[in-house]
């Protein structure tokens, strides 16, 4: 290919393009000069009263628990009170049938309760209105939006709900006057809230069946004030009945595997035929403590350690304290010997104080050789552990499925953190860890860093969300600079929750950092007046922590909101 050369300009055409310069700077300038002039207009313009109107730029809606704020901008070249709109709302997106139509000269308009369903989708347009129907702008529609109703109702602990009975609670703000339960049948029983009721703001609901799942509703008047469900137990039926004056660790050592063990109130000792504190081993079986009352504070258990081994251990436990002082117990939950598959262990409505080193050690097999379904602590209590280089939970080459922790206190901690699985494992699946509506305060210790979370590079599902993590570490101690790792191609999220006093400790103590890859969405920084030390963590009465729940409640274990 040949590229050629322009041409060279005459002296006559060079001389013809000289002359037009001027004349195209000429126009330039006269053109500035009217489009200058056209802005000028429009700063005063004044729209036709006979034009059509222009249409408001979008409607968006913001939902609540008690009404609904639908919200737009003036119509463009009009300004506020000169323009009326016409607001329509409908169940479906075609307008078919309008279910409410006003008009206002505002830009946003507030419709409540009285006026919507809750819990029903609508959708809405707005249009801004001409002196005729001609002069009328064009719809704006909305997405769906809703009232999502009130909840009042607040959680329902384990030991609350019997096998006929149940005691359910709501704000004490609220003036709630019925509640009706539904059954599975679709039967409804209503029980009316007398005024001392409404001022204890609980309701003991009686003559109920068991092992029946209820659906509550509680009313103010006729208008709906929350739903909550709850199932009842079933009647207790105790394959082993025991006493303090029992041998406690032969009875349970011996029992077969899935026996249900009710304890009568009273202090009980784990220990040998010498008289010395001794581990109670679970061999091979799933063992169930409750006690009779459903009370941990008036059934104690006195322990060493609870050791388990061979395939189908495990254990759940029903309002009963145990004690590792008596004992100087190192481990609560001890995972012990090779290769071994166990059921789960399940702590709920019950306190453990005064562990030496761990809760529960999960790390002296090799990487997988232990397995489990199911960890789960609810309605529960931990306390007053000693300063130990071991983790609260520690899961270290345990291969679990999932680890849920609600409802419930840990607090007055040495443990160096909370959750450690910090032996990197090829895994199967994704292990899942929940911890919700629990209250954390005074823990890490040892100079350690991840002091709450250390699952390495281990891929997790881990979410927090309506928790209280405060003051880090135990006063005295100190912790290292991160707060908590995991494999980044996991999900870790804390939600809705309080982070507090979080930071390494000791002379120079800075904040606790925390990884890019953790999602914080309403996260609070709120100061409580809590120490380590600290043993009644109500939360106080003016505090928005009350309300900072996703469901509009309390953060944190719901015990202290009461």
């Amino acid at each position: 290919m040949v590229i050629k050369s322009p041409k060279p300009k005459t002296d006559k055409e060079m001389k013809n393009h000289k002359k037009l310069i001027p004349s195209y700077l000429t126009s330039l300038f006269l053109l500035g000069a009217v489009l200058l002039s056209c802005t000028d207009i429009a700063d005063d313009y004044d729209v036709p009263k006979d034009m059509k109107r222009f249409r408001p730029v979008t409607l968006t809606a913001s939902n609540g628990e008690t009404a609904v704020t639908l919200s737009w901008p003036e119509a463009l070249f009009t300004d506020p009170g000169e323009v009326t709109y016409t607001l329509q709302v409908a169940k479906d997106s075609l307008f078919s049938t309008i279910e409410l139509e006003l008009v206002t000269e505002a830009t946003t308009t507030v419709i409540t309760d009285d006026v919507l369903d809750i819990k029903v989708d609508y959708y809405g347009r707005i249009r801004a209105n001409g002196l005729t129907p001609a002069q009328n702008s064009e719809w704006v529609r909305s997405q769906a939006f809703q009232i999502s109703g009130e909840q009042i109702f607040l959680p329902t602990f384990d030991n609350e709900i019997g096998s006929n009975t149940a005691l359910l609670r709501w704000r004490a703000n609220a003036n709630p006057s019925r509640i009706v339960l539904t059954d599975p049948t679709g039967n409804n029983i209503e029980f009316l809230i007398s005024d001392e009721e409404k001022g204890a703001a609980t309701k003991i609901l009686e003559g109920l069946n068991p092992f029946t799942e209820y659906l509550a509703e509680i009313f103010e008047g006729n208008r709906t004030k929350g739903i909550t469900s709850f199932v009842t137990k079933e009647p207790s039926i105790y394959d082993i009945m025991v006493s303090p004056a029992d041998n406690f660790r032969e009875i349970v050592e011996g029992a077969e595997d899935g026996a249900l063990i009710g304890l009568q109130p009273g202090v009980y000792d784990i220990v040998d035929e010498t008289g010395a504190y001794a581990n109670l081993r679970i061999v091979g079986k799933t063992i169930h403590l409750a006690s009779v009352s459903g009370d941990p504070a008036d059934t104690k258990v006195n322990f060493k350690e609870f050791s388990f081994a061979e395939n189908g251990a495990g254990l759940s436990t029903d309002g009963i304290t145990f004690d590792g002082q008596a004992g100087t117990g190192d481990y609560f939950l001890n995972f012990t010997g090779g290769a071994t598959t166990f059921t789960q262990v399940t702590i709920q409505n019950s306190i453990v104080e005064n562990v030496r080193v761990s809760f529960l050690r999960a790390n002296r097999a090799g990487n997988n050789a232990h397995k489990i379904d199911l960890i789960k602590v609810s309605n529960s209590i931990l306390r007053n552990h000693l300063v130990a280089n071991y983790y609260v939970f520690h899961l270290d080459k345990l291969e679990f499925r999932e680890l849920e922790v609600t409802n419930s206190t840990f607090s007055n901690l040495g443990s160096r953190g909370f959750i450690g699985w910090a032996t990197n494992l090829t895994m199967p699946f994704v292990p899942i860890i929940r911890v919700t509506n629990v209250t954390i305060n005074g823990i890490g210790s040892n100079a350690r860093n991840n002091s709450f979370l250390d699952a390495n590079n281990n891929e997790v599902d881990f979410q927090m969300s309506n928790s209280i993590l405060n003051n880090m570490p135990l006063d005295g101690n100190t912790v290292g600079a991160s707060l908590l790792r995991a494999g980044s191609s996991g999900q870790v999220s804390i939600s809705n929750s309080n982070l507090f006093n979080l930071n390494t400790g000791g002379a120079d103590s800075a904040p606790l950092s925390i990884a890019d890859y953790v999602t914080l969405p309403n996260v609070t920084n709120v100061d409580l007046g809590w120490t380590s030390a600290t043993v009644d963590l109500t939360l106080p009465a003016a505090s928005p922590l009350r309300t900072a729940a996703t469901n509009g409640g309390p953060i944190g274990d719901p015990r202290w909101a009461f």
